[in-house]
């Protein structure tokens, strides 16, 4: 019988056992954890081995989707002092800068917003794939 091995890195401690169960769903045993290093390892003489590697790519795909995200900026804090120099300045300078400042935030929390729904949506097409992946090597095994 033929095995593959893989090893893969795991961004932070916390979510090795996470990714070590979605590795399993696409018939890979955890061989060995070496800090952030997961080995595996999986047998490909399984009848169901090509479904997996599809799910697995798949899986791959939305991981790396995820992965590409970013956070956006936060928006700046207000500052009296700053504030307060406008308004003593110019009082228009004042108005422009909190409506600014209300601006940024409110486009901020949009943002965050969109990026939370699509790291969400990712999440459970992940889940999904998981799962059906799971489904796939745990029930047509011979």
């Amino acid at each position: 019988m033929s095995r593959e091995s893989k090893i893969i890195y795991a961004p932070n401690k916390k979510i090795i056992g996470q990714r070590v169960k979605e590795f399993e769903s696409f018939g890979w045993e955890l061989l060995s954890i070496n800090g952030l290093d997961v080995s595996l390892s999986r047998e490909t003489q399984n009848s169901v081995y090509t479904d997996l590697v599809k799910y697995e790519y798949q899986y791959e795909v939305l991981r790396e989707e995820q992965e590409a995200l970013k956070i956006p900026r936060k928006a700046p804090s207000f500052s009296f002092l700053l504030f307060l120099l406008g308004l003593l300045l110019f009082i228009l300078p004042g108005i422009l800068y909190i409506a600014y400042i209300l601006w940024k935030k409110k486009r901020y929390a949009e943002e965050l917003n969109v990026y939370n729904m699509e790291f969400q949506r990712l999440e459970k097409e992940i889940k999904k794939v998981c799962d059906d992946s799971r489904s796939v090597f745990f029930s047509r095994q011979n």
